[in-house]
């Protein structure tokens, strides 16, 4: 042994076999390739020493050595250059994964698909054992677990993670509105500063865990979480979540714009009822599953409306359209509620006995009277199969008759040339 190699070895090396020596094993190492070599050439390996926990190339030869063969041995330490090369690695497989990420989301229109894909993709490249998306409830208050993946054998958690309070994430709240990654390596280190986290991570057999917010401005929306991934990618993948949770950021906005849009294109921003686009959708899926029987349609004009605008006033006519809606809904709590334009409502009761509806349309009445809310209503209960779109047109024409009636005995009305 050179001088190097004794500091490394310790003094008693010579009263020692090699196994023993280099690798504190008390037999010859299943490794040594010593049947492997001969005095023509070199040949070289690589080995990570388990007891100096370091890695080195090796060149080996045999030798003559005072008359006998020997086996000599060349080592270069390449730790350094080893660690370097592994760093680069994961470092290179993370920016991989995060292209892969971001075309798996074009291909899946981001949140209106399948995000347990993406969620699968990262969860396996990181050997986690749980990967997860939370949202923030538009009123800012609540978490909500709303995509999740788990490895084979692991518990899913989503079930357990609806409605939580902010408080889930009190103390990495600053880290998270600051576009900070959290990492953490060993949750053990959270029982004395951060109670309320440990307890939540612990009792879930979370021994690790990662957590990068989602964020629009400075608003958090959500965060995108991995349970106790390898321990090899804990110290490269802050980079990599920042990117990632950009492009989720994005993706989720998107899809909350597109929803919130949706709503309001079948939303009466009056009443706050469903519209005449929402019916339409609606009567299209209910008659495309075919004719149905034991439902009740009822069909609601509100008389006297354009009375009641020119003489007291829009903002008097939409207080009424907004109370007549408020009281149908009411009176018809389990139906389908519909403003279908001017001073038209439509109730669609599906599965329902005659008597009940019979009992939400005399209740409607009643509530409707009492309010001075004079309506003209028709009915129509569905014993044989019919469309619904065909209910919905008989119950109008007999709507239409009830309308004549009143506007007979309304002359005055404005509106009884339109009758």
């Amino acid at each position: 042994m050179n001088e190097p190699m004794r500091k490394l070895v310790g003094p008693e090396w010579r009263s020692m076999k090699c196994y023993e020596a280099l690798h504190d094993k008390t037999e010859p190492c299943g490794f040594c390739n010593n049947d492997s070599l001969d005095a023509d050439a070199f040949v070289a390996w690589d080995h990570f020493n388990e007891k100096f926990k370091k890695y080195y190339l090796l060149k080996d030869k045999l030798v003559d050595w005072e008359g006998r063969s020997a086996r000599f041995e060349v080592a270069f330490d390449v730790s350094e250059q080893r660690e370097r090369s592994s760093v680069l690695e994961v470092q290179l497989g993370l920016e991989r994964l995060l292209v892969q990420c971001a075309m798996k989301l074009q291909s899946i229109d981001g949140f209106a698909g399948d995000m347990t894909l993406v969620l699968e993709m990262i969860g396996r490249y990181l050997e986690a054992d749980r990967v997860y998306i939370f949202q923030v409830s538009p009123d800012g208050r609540l978490f909500r677990n709303t995509h999740e993946w788990c490895a084979e054998g692991v518990v899913p958690q989503i079930d357990g993670l609806q409605d939580v309070g902010m408080d889930f994430v009190g103390q990495w709240l600053p880290l998270l509105l600051g576009r900070r990654t959290v990492i953490v390596k060993d949750v053990e280190e959270l029982r004395e500063t951060a109670p309320a986290e440990y307890e939540m991570l612990s009792t879930r057999g979370i021994a690790s865990v990662v957590d990068a917010p989602l964020l629009v401005g400075d608003k958090l929306i959500g965060s995108i979480g991995v349970d106790n991934p390898a321990a090899v990618h804990l110290d490269h993948c802050e980079s990599f979540f920042t990117s990632l949770s950009y492009f989720l950021s994005i993706e989720l906005e998107r899809y909350r714009t597109k929803e919130r849009f949706k709503t309001l294109s079948y939303t009466d921003s009056m009443t706050e009822l469903s519209n005449r686009n929402r019916f339409i959708e609606d009567v299209g899926k209910l008659d495309g599953e075919g004719a149905r029987s034991g439902f009740g349609v009822a069909y609601v004009d509100l008389n006297g409306l354009k009375d009641i605008n020119d003489h007291e006033g829009h903002a008097q006519g939409d207080r009424v359209l907004k109370l007549a809606g408020d009281i149908l809904k009411e009176a018809f709590s389990d139906a389908l509620v519909y403003r279908m334009g001017g001073d038209e409502f439509l109730a669609v009761a599906l599965d329902k006995d005659e008597s009940e509806f019979a009992e939400q349309v005399a209740e409607a009445r009643r509530k409707l009277a009492a309010q001075a809310c004079s309506m003209a209503m028709g009915v129509h209960y569905a014993r044989t199969p019919c469309l619904v779109d065909d209910a919905v047109r008989w119950a109008d024409s007999a709507m239409y008759a009830d309308k004549r009636v009143y506007y007979e005995s309304h002359p005055a009305s404005a509106r009884y040339r339109e009758v």
